[in-house]
């Protein structure tokens, strides 16, 4: 999805909106609420790396910052082989969204203990985990790290959402989204593993793909992925 502009009030108060009509958008943005009345903006940074469920998360912390007169949120982008789409996707975001993105290589958690020890104020990382992702299932909306990681509040606002929940929002309120979807990617993970959903393969023609919500059943979501 192409963004011609930027992310603006308006944009803000229609998903604040929204969520007085859909409960998992209002349970979201009381958990981002719940995160600024516990921590300064400078105190909290979003982990996002282009995907799907991470965008949909910035979209809604964007529209609380937005809301509140925050003007500028801090991305950490933690990168291994990544997709020239996903990299092109990332900087776009960063200009709509008045972004201040900091890029680390992988692996995640040296990228974060690295990062963390160069700010030692950061106390909050906002993630677009679900509970349908591997070692998810007893997660909750505000959990600490494990003992093996470094110390740190992790906090998932959109942790009860489904896959068809994710892209109900990103399609009802044109949140811009990597490339890739539109290619029959269903999860992105590292280049070399990730491939379009099999699927969404278009019957007769073998190389083309449906987008990626159009995939009906949630289970299959990675399939893709190597």
């Amino acid at each position: 999805m192409v963004m011609n502009d930027q992310f603006t009030l308006e944009k803000a108060k229609a998903v604040i909106e929204a969520g007085r009509r859909n409960p998992r958008v209002r349970y979201s943005l009381v958990i981002l609420e719940q995160c600024l009345d516990r921590y300064n903006c400078d105190e909290i940074f979003l982990s996002f790396n282009g995907g799907k469920d991470c965008t949909a998360v910035l979209h809604l912390l964007a529209s609380v910052f937005l809301s509140r007169g925050i003007q500028l949120l801090t991305c950490l982008y933690v990168t291994g082989d990544p997709f020239p789409e996903v990299d092109a996707f990332v900087e776009k975001a960063s200009e709509y969204y008045n972004l201040k993105v900091i890029r680390m290589k992988k692996p995640v958690i040296s990228a974060l203990g690295i990062y963390l020890n160069e700010n030692k104020n950061l106390k909050a990382g906002i993630l677009g985990v679900r509970r349908g992702d591997p070692g998810s299932e007893n997660l909750q909306a505000f959990e600490p790290t494990d003992t093996d990681w470094p110390e740190l509040m992790r906090i998932h606002p959109i942790l009860d959402w489904s896959y068809r929940d994710v892209w109900e929002f990103i399609l009802e309120h044109k949140v811009p989204y990597c490339s890739l979807y539109d290619r029959g990617y269903t999860s992105l993970g590292e280049r070399t593993k990730t491939f379009p959903n099999p699927l969404l393969q278009l019957p007769d023609s073998p190389t083309c793909y449906r987008p990626a919500y159009t995939l009906l059943d949630d289970s299959t979501e990675r399939d893709g992925r190597g």
